[in-house]
């Protein structure tokens, strides 16, 4: 319909109408200064003004029924809750009739007066541990931080000697079985030309295409959760390039070094889940020949240092951990993380031309040696080589990754996840892990410990809770010995992590003045999370990998077994009425002994397959449990005698057996001062225990230099 030129003009004006009220100009001076307007069609704009004023009512009628709503919103998210509450509240008070659990949550001690004025500075809440130097299993001397629990071990050694009549120290296999492997190391090899390295490649890889196809799915299927470094369609293509190379007997081109490694360590990876059936064969021939070549392929594989060479030293890397060679994990740890920075993921890719699949591929490569970097560190207890204040990188997506191109990305279906979900989660525990050994395993920064601790247990809890939405449902510190059985290995591995997470959250505080309710709390919190820990490697046979990975070795099994010892020594000093009772204690040191002794006895079934050192450490740390098992059955014995124990009762000798270990004394006191401290300046005689080098008078004359 054709439109007038009254109409139209009429339409203009209104428009010109419109506008001005968004600028805020009155509706009349726009009137007087338009000559389209005549007195007969005022009206009819007027019509149109005042559907812009109701316009602009309901525009504030709205606002407000918006406001009521948040309003309402907010009532019932208050309420809600409350309810939360309220049955988080009848839940904790509700006992099933047939659930007992092991090792219950800590309770709150008794608070005394002077411990309620305690501030958090107090040097109460000073954190005191240190590491020591270890020999490894070719006697050199390794530093041992605190997070590999040797203070404790020591401190442990210090209490029983004056609880429990211990008449000497510890062996020094009980401060290094992490340095001590349980497979003879793999030596590494040199070829003199590339053509013998060729020749070396063509004899271990010799099986058909769709070997090494299946051994590829293999992976992808099992390891995918641990470890999803790899795209399918990317290593069938480079595995295809190689075989058809080495196929090709007139071809001089040499084979890629880091597909050999891939495809190498994808087989040593498989064939640790292969022989978890067959635990009579630890370490197979084959496996030992992919080893013996990979090891001489790291040099060459560094040094090109590109994408797919950083995935095939990540393999090696998972190898080890899962295999238990935390000297080799050091190792290779330092080129995963010069590699991964040189190329920049740690850096978010918004400022990089890259297509989308490649993106998420180098975020799960990223993190997978972020968590790394953090485990070795924390294993050794020595500094992390990624800080934290560099990485600005995203967490991977939960997404199948096909390849580098956006439509090679598909996302699981609302309320399904996939692989790399747990992965996700392994990610957001080495974060924590992260954060406890920047905050309560420095060399500086000791102070305000409680309060540390505190905040670091509630991260932990939060990344618990987080799980029970997505069905992973655990409580650290307890267990449900039946519901133990049966459940599936990355619940199982996620809640070894958490438990083992609880103990170095709290076992600094072991260190504080034990008449602080603080101590009390840790003290209770380690045995909790010890004994779940313990629980879980006997009820659900956990593979030895598995184990490895949730830094869960026999070093961690003995300690676990040890802080019972502990508890039973401060039982008579610390008042903990939630606490194990002698009886309890007794029995997960019997656990800790029959784990360790399944652990020795396993890989000696086949000739050559253990270091001897290996087997000879872990005798004598299960002769330790021995003992201390039969003075805390002695103790037992003398509680039943007078009905309760002194904290100055005086136990008898110890077993006719302790003087056949021949452990000597003072283990450490080879390579360390052992009474040496470098949180407390006030020590008697020679400063930190070293010896004088100066004359009385230069030293005093010194002295007054000395800012300390």
């Amino acid at each position: 319909m054709d439109v007038g030129p009254s109409e139209s003009s009429g339409v203009a004006v209104t428009h010109r109408i419109g506008q001005a009220c968004v600028k805020g100009v009155k509706p009349e001076v726009i009137y007087a200064r338009s000559p389209l307007l005549s007195e007969g069609k005022l009206k009819y704009e007027a019509k149109l003004f005042n559907r812009f004023t109701s316009d602009e009512q309901r525009l504030e009628q709205l606002q407000t029924d918006l406001a009521k709503c948040q309003q309402l919103l907010q009532s019932e998210k208050e309420r809600n809750s409350l309810l939360q509450e309220d049955i988080s509240r009848r839940e904790r008070t509700r006992v099933p009739e047939d659930v007992e659990p092991i090792a219950p949550r800590p309770a709150e001690p008794t608070v005394t007066h002077d411990a309620e004025r305690r501030s958090a500075d107090d040097p109460a809440y000073v954190i005191k541990h240190m590491g020591r130097l270890v020999h490894d299993e070719n006697g050199v001397g390794r530093f041992a931080g605190s997070t590999t629990g040797v203070h404790f071990v020591l401190s442990v050694e210090k209490e029983c000697q004056k609880t429990l009549n211990l008449p000497c120290g510890f062996p020094e296999s009980c401060f290094r079985l992490f340095l001590i492997p349980p497979s003879p190391t793999i030596p590494k090899v040199v070829a003199e030309n590339s053509s013998e390295y060729q020749d070396w490649i063509s004899e271990c890889l010799h099986y058909p295409l769709a070997y090494y196809h299946e051994q590829t799915d293999l992976f992808m299927k099992n390891w995918q959760d641990f470890c999803p470094v790899l795209i399918r369609s990317e290593v069938l293509a480079d595995i295809d390039h190689m075989i058809g190379l080495l196929a090709d007997l007139g071809c001089s081109q040499k084979p890629n070094s880091a597909t050999a490694l891939t495809v190498l360590m994808i087989h040593c990876i498989n064939d640790l889940q292969k022989n978890q059936m067959e635990p009579e064969y630890p370490l197979s021939p084959v496996r030992q020949r992919h080893l013996f070549l990979a090891s001489g392929l790291i040099d060459e594989v560094a040094a090109k240092g590109d994408m797919r060479s950083l995935q095939a030293l990540v393999l090696f890397g998972f190898y080890s951990q899962l295999s238990g060679d935390c000297l080799a994990m050091i190792r290779i740890n330092g080129l995963m993380v010069s590699i991964s920075q040189s190329l920049g993921l740690h850096r978010h890719a918004r400022r990089f031309k890259m297509k989308t699949g490649e993106i998420e591929l180098r975020k799960r490569v990223w993190w997978y040696v972020y968590v790394f970097d953090s485990m070795t560190s924390l294993l050794h207890g020595l500094p992390a080589l990624i800080n934290d204040v560099d990485v600005d990188n995203d967490l991977p997506s939960d997404c199948y990754l096909l390849g580098l191109d956006s439509a090679d990305i598909s996302h699981p279906l609302p309320g399904e996840t996939t692989a790399v979900f747990v992965f996700i989660q392994y990610v957001r525990s080495g974060k924590i892990f992260s954060r406890i050994r920047e905050m309560l395993y420095t060399t500086t920064r000791r102070r305000n410990g409680a309060a540390k601790i505190k905040e670091l247990d509630l991260d932990l809890q939060m990344w618990s809770q987080s799980l029970k939405a997505h069905g992973i449902q655990f409580e650290i510190g307890t267990l449900n010995e039946a519901a133990g059985k049966g459940i599936e290995r990355t619940k199982l591995w996620l809640q070894l992590l958490a438990n083992i997470a609880m103990v170095f959250i709290h076992r600094p505080g072991l260190s504080f003045d034990d008449s602080t309710p603080e101590f009390a709390n840790c003290l209770q919190a380690c045995v909790a999370s010890s004994s779940a820990g313990l629980a879980l490697l006997e009820n659900t046979h956990v593979p030895r990998w598995l184990q490895n990975l949730s830094m869960m070795g026999p070093g961690v099994v003995f300690q676990s077994a040890l802080m019972h010892v502990h508890y039973q020594c401060q039982s008579s000093t610390v008042n903990i009425e939630a606490g194990p009772s002698l009886e309890t204690s007794l029995n997960f040191v019997l656990k800790g002994r029959s784990i360790l002794e399944k652990d020795s006895s396993l890989n000696t079934r086949v000739p050559n397959s253990q270091q001897p050192i290996y087997h000879e450490s872990i005798s004598e740390v299960i002769g330790v449990l021995d003992l201390l098992h039969s003075l805390l059955v002695q103790k037992r014995q003398l509680q039943t005698d007078t009905g309760s124990l002194s904290s100055h009762a005086i136990l008898g000798d110890p077993p006719v057996f302790f003087d056949e270990l021949n452990w000597g004394t003072e283990a450490l006191d080879v390579l360390n001062y052992v009474t040496a401290t470098d949180w407390d300046y006030d020590i008697p005689g020679p400063f930190m225990g070293y010896p004088e080098l100066e004359a009385p008078e230069v030293m005093m004359e010194n002295s007054t230099h000395l800012d300390i």
